[in-house]
C-alpha cells in the first residue's frame, strides 16, 4: 500500500467514523501525519509492517483502548505513546526496541503489555506506575536487572521474563502477591531472593536454565504452587522446607547436580508428575513410597543401584523411566505397578528379571535393551498388552518358547545377543 492509498483511507476511516482501522500487514515503511485525525477510534492494528518508528501524531488518538504494532523494525516509542491514557492492551513485541519511553508511566489503565522478542536492555522505574496491569510480556530482550519498582505492580497475574540476562531480581519481586504465573527461564539468575515466598497465590514458577545452587527456605510460603520448574541448573540438593509445596502437581528438576532426595516430599499428596533425569541420585528415599497419586516417574541418567521396592506401591503409575542408571536387578514387588503402560529400564546392569514382570498385563513399550540379561522369565508371555519389547544388546542365548508369539507378530527386538544358531534360525526375520 502506497502513501496515497493509505492517506484515503484514513480519510474515509474518519468520515464514516469507524472505530477499528486494520493496518497490518501492507508493507507499509511509514505512517503518515494524518493518522492523528482519526480521534474515534479505539483499536489500531499495524501489526506485520516494516514501520521503522510511530509518528508523533499517534498521541492524538487519546480514545485509543487497544494499538498493535507487533513484528515491525520500531527502535523506539514515541514520548507521545503516554498521552494514550484510555489504553488497555499495548502490543509491540517483535521490533527492536532499545528501550520504553518514562511517559509510559501515563498509561495507568493498561492491563496488558507485551514487548517481549525486542533489545531491550533495562526497564523505566516509572513502569511501576503502571497498577492496573495484570499481564507483562519482556521474553527475549536483553535485560541484566529489573527496577525496584516492578514491585508496585500490584494487579499484576502473569509475568513473563524467559530469555533474558537476568543476574538477580529484587526483593521486590515478593510485592507482587497476585501473582499466579512466574517465568524466568533461560536466564542467568543465581539465586532466587527470599520475598518470593510471600507469593502465596503462585501456581506456576518457571526457573529452568538458569545458575541456582540453592533454593530460598522461605519456598515454603509459596502454598498455592502446582507446577515447579527447575530443569537445567546447579542444584545439589532440595531444601527440607520444599514440603511446604502441599499442592505440587509437577516436580521438574532434571539435569541438576542433585545426590539426594529430601524426606519432605512425602508432604506431596497431590504430585502427579515427578521428573528427576540427569542428577546424580544414589538411591530414593523411602517416603517416595508415599506419592500415592503419581503418574509419571522418570529417573533417568543417575547412579541408581536398585529399583526401590517403595516405588511398587505407586499403583498409579502409568510411565516409568529408570533408563541410564546402574541397577542390577528388579524387585519382585513390581508386578504391583499394573496400571504401567510404558516402563523404560534399558542402560543399566540388570542380569535378571523377576517372574512377577509378568503381571504388568498393561505395560505397551518394554524397554530392556543394553543390559545383562542372560535369559528373560517365561511370565512375560502374559503381558497381553505388548506392543514393543526391546531386548537388543543383552547376553541372551535363547528365548522361552512361550514368546513365539511375540516373536513372530515382531513384538521382540533381540538383535545384539549371543543367541544359538538354532535360536536365531527359529526367530529369523524377527531380530531387526
Amino acid at each position: 500500500m502506497n502513501q496515497a492509498e493509505l492517506v484515503a483511507i484514513i480519510g474515509k476511516t474518519c468520515v464514516d467514523g469507524h472505530t477499528e482501522l486494520d493496518l497490518s500487514k501492507e508493507d507499509l515503511t511509514t505512517l503518515p501525519p494524518e493518522i492523528g485525525n482519526l480521534t474515534n477510534l479505539l483499536e489500531l492494528d499495524l501489526s506485520g509492517n516494516s514501520l521503522t518508528e510511530l509518528p508523533s501524531e499517534i498521541g492524538k488518538l487519546t480514545n485509543l483502548t487497544r494499538l498493535n504494532a507487533r513484528n515491525n523494525e520500531l527502535t523506539c516509542l514515541p514520548p507521545e505513546i503516554g498521552k494514550l491514557t484510555n489504553l488497555t492492551g499495548l502490543y509491540v513485541q517483535a521490533n527492536k526496541l532499545t528501550s520504553l519511553p518514562p511517559e509510559i508511566s501515563q498509561l495507568t489503565k493498561l492491563n496488558r503489555l507485551n514487548a517481549s522478542h525486542n533489545q531491550l536492555t533495562e526497564l523505566p522505574p516509572e513502569i511501576g506506575t503502571l497498577t492496573s496491569l495484570t499481564w507483562l510480556y519482556l521474553a527475549s530482550n536483553l535485560l541484566e536487572k529489573l527496577p525496584t519498582e516492578l514491585g508496585d505492580l500490584s494487579s499484576l497475574t502473569d509475568l513473563y521474563l524467559q530469555d533474558n540476562s537476568l543476574v538477580t531480581l529484587p526483593e521486590e519481586i515478593g510485592q507482587l502477591t497476585g501473582l499466579i504465573e512466574l517465568q524466568l527461564d533461560n536466564n542467568q539468575l543465581i539465586e532466587v531472593p527470599s520475598g518470593i515466598g510471600n507469593l502465596s497465590n503462585l501456581k506456576v514458577v518457571y526457573l529452568r536454565e538458569n545458575k541456582l545452587t540453592t533454593l530460598p527456605q522461605e519456598i515454603d510460603g509459596l502454598n498455592s504452587l502446582t507446577w515447579l520448574y527447575l530443569g537445567g541448573n546447579r542444584l545439589t540438593e532440595l531444601p527440607p522446607e520444599i514440603g511446604g509445596l502441599a499442592n505440587l502437581t509437577g516436580l521438574y528438576v532434571e539435569n541438576n547436580h542433585l545426590t539426594k532426595l529430601p524426606h519432605e516430599i512425602s508432604n506431596f499428596n497431590h504430585l502427579i508428575w515427578l521428573y528427576l533425569d540427569g542428577n546424580q541420585l544414589t538411591e530414593l528415599p523411602d517416603e517416595v513410597g508415599e506419592l500415592t497419586q503419581l503418574i509419571q516417574l522418570s529417573l533417568r541418567y543417575n547412579q541408581l543401584v536398585e529399583f526401590s521396592p517403595e516405588i511398587c506401591n505407586l499403583v498409579n503409575l502409568v510411565y516409568v523411566d529408570l533408563a541410564h542408571n546402574k541397577m542390577t536387578s528388579l524387585p519382585p514387588e513390581i508386578g504391583k505397578l499394573i496400571a504401567l503402560n510404558e516402563l523404560h529400564l534399558n542402560d543399566n546392569l540388570l542380569r535378571s528379571l523377576p517372574p512377577e514382570i509378568g503381571d504388568l498385563s498393561e505395560v505397551i513399550d518394554c524397554f530392556l535393551s543394553n543390559n545383562h540379561l542372560t535369559s528373560v522369565p517365561s511370565t512375560m508371555s502374559k503381558m497381553e498388552s505388548l506392543e514393543r519389547l526391546l531386548l537388543s544388546d543383552n547376553l541372551l542365548t535363547s528365548l522361552p518358547a512361550e514368546l513365539d508369539d511375540l516373536v513372530s507378530n515382531e513384538i521382540v527386538e533381540v538383535s545384539g545377543n549371543p543367541l544359538s544358531a538354532g535360536t536365531e534360525d527359529h526367530h529369523e526375520g524377527h531380530t531387526h
